[in-house]
């Protein structure tokens, strides 16, 4: 699903992302760190430890074509690429947990 926008919070600790019908998401810093789509992450997507990036916040977030963006953590993470349809899976999946 294609967000209309993308807003980083004031205190960098989480993403509102609005879609259509004025539907939106609030993904919070550690919860993206700890999805994080990275290579080296592939294996703890199932079961990723949210509570080991509790500290973390989001220091940019950059568009990658028109179909993600790239998010980069005070941790020093940044290669991770966020897909529309992963922050909106992310996102549902966090509120029904």
């Amino acid at each position: 699903m294609i967000p209309n926008s993308i807003k980083l919070s004031s205190d960098k600790k989480s993403l509102q992302i609005t879609y259509n019908e004025e539907k939106f998401l609030i993904l919070s810093s550690h919860l993206l760190r700890a999805y994080t789509p990275s290579a080296e992450n592939k294996k703890n997507l199932d079961s990723p430890n949210i509570e080991k990036f509790s500290g973390v916040l989001i220091k940019k977030i950059e568009k990658v074509g028109n179909y993600a963006v790239r998010i980069s953590f005070s941790d020093g993470h940044n290669t991770g690429i966020y897909s529309w349809d992963f922050l909106y899976e992310v996102g549902i999946k966090s509120q029904t947990s």
